[in-house]
């Protein structure tokens, strides 16, 4: 088959599946904006935003509308050319996050159009109005939110099958049109992520080193920031370290923004929930690594005693699943995605959002009881080779569902 996957930043979410198709003898192109590839045997396009014929006054009101216009219609300017030197794939394959398939449909009209969605945005109930910390202040927050789902609407539209990654993500979509979108996690690889007794990590140039005999609590977010809760974890810092004199946090992220507004001031969220610590902290026992090579973040959730994931009401992030097949002890946000993965006391712990305290608790708990932590973490790593590993549980669903013989 002759199969297209479109994403901004490709590979994306699509790596792992692009790269089994390769594999199989399947034609696979890939369309994005960055200028190059970095997996073998895709033959890949970049293309570049294009004007269309809006008009731009409306740009600074309506931002979220304008990138996703020119990029549909950079991507099918694209696409078109390669139509015009006689490239007709069966299969077209999109994540509709920045409005790339607007128009494809038009350009190769006998292919089979699938939109890949993350998430339908509310101005009440899921991230938005969450965080009383962080209040909505301007009232077209909200307008921007329905352009960007009218921008997933004509997605849906345009495409004849739809998929999401997890139910909570789905099911942030209106209930009548549910039933139009399958659930298919991307998958990850289960099999070869697991635990490695007896390793030991380095913590940069002049940090610790640190193994399993040592009590070691990890976080993780892409960067630190509101939404994946790293204000809630660093003002559980004093609480974790009064929980043993030998306990180390190895926090994981960037100074970036993923997902929320930027901070105040000019500073970074880093900066500010910095400033927000209650109380004194060890700072020689706190460790804020940055961002890792894939690898090296591997290796230091695999020293890891207590692991923490925490999120708003939104998508899900790979590092909560491919930490429960490392084997990791979590501790987690009671929040409604990770609710979908992580049962309280079965395979994890779970604790209110806002509440650091409880937070410590259950690390607490965690660090104390080994023996039910590690019995949690044998059904965390279970679950993940069950519902999540790619190769065998997500491809043949990806296969089944994209009609790929």
């Amino acid at each position: 088959m002759k199969i297209v996957f479109v994403h901004q930043n490709f590979p994306g979410q699509f790596g792992r599946l692009a790269s089994a198709l390769v594999k199989e003898g399947h034609e696979v192109v890939a369309l994005g904006m960055l200028k190059t590839c970095p997996l073998p045997g895709v033959k890949y396009f970049a293309y570049d935003p294009v004007d269309g014929p809006e008009d731009p006054k409306f740009e600074n009101r309506f931002s979220p509308v304008i990138p996703r216009l020119r990029r549909a219609y950079g991507v099918a300017h694209r696409a078109r050319g390669l139509a015009e030197m006689g490239f007709r794939p069966d299969l077209v394959v999109v994540n509709t996050g920045w409005g790339e398939n607007l128009f494809l449909k038009d350009v190769w009209p006998d292919a089979r159009h699938v939109a890949y969605f993350e998430y339908y945005y509310a101005a009440k109930g899921q991230d938005l109005d969450f965080d009383p910390e962080f209040p909505v202040t301007n009232a077209e927050t909200v307008w921007r939110l329905r352009v960007k789902n009218a921008m997933q609407l004509g997605a849906l539209d345009a495409a004849d099958l739809a998929v999401a990654p997890t139910q909570y993500q789905r099911d942030t979509f209106p209930t009548y049109l549910r039933d139009r979108v399958a659930i298919i996690h991307d998958g990850i690889d289960a099999q070869n992520l697991k635990p490695n007794p007896g390793i030991s990590v380095q913590l940069g140039e002049n940090g610790p080193k640190l193994n399993q005999d040592t009590p070691v609590v990890t976080y993780v977010a892409r960067n630190i920031e509101p939404m994946r809760g790293s204000h809630v974890v660093f003002r559980s810092l004093p609480d974790l370290l009064d929980i043993d004199p030998q306990v180390q946090i190895v926090v994981i992220g960037g100074n970036g923004t993923s997902y929320s507004a930027n901070a105040p001031d000019g500073k970074t969220w880093f900066d500010v929930f910095r400033e927000r610590i209650p109380r004194p902290v060890d700072w020689s026992r706190v460790h804020f690594v940055g961002r890792l090579p894939y690898d090296h973040f591997v290796k230091v959730l695999q020293i890891s005693s207590a692991h923490l994931y925490l999120t708003y009401p939104f998508v899900l992030s790979w590092s909560l699943v491919e930490s429960m097949a490392l084997g990791c002890r979590i501790v987690a946000s009671d929040t409604d995605p990770v609710r979908e993965v992580i049962k309280d006391g079965v395979n994890g712990r779970l604790f209110p959002f806002f509440d650091e305290k409880a937070l410590a608790e259950q690390v607490r708990k965690t660090l104390t009881d080994k023996a039910k932590a590690a019995e949690m973490a044998a059904e965390a790593r279970k679950i993940a080779l069950e519902k999540y590993d790619f190769q065998t549980v997500c491809l043949p669903q990806w296969r089944e569902f994209l009609g790929i013989k």
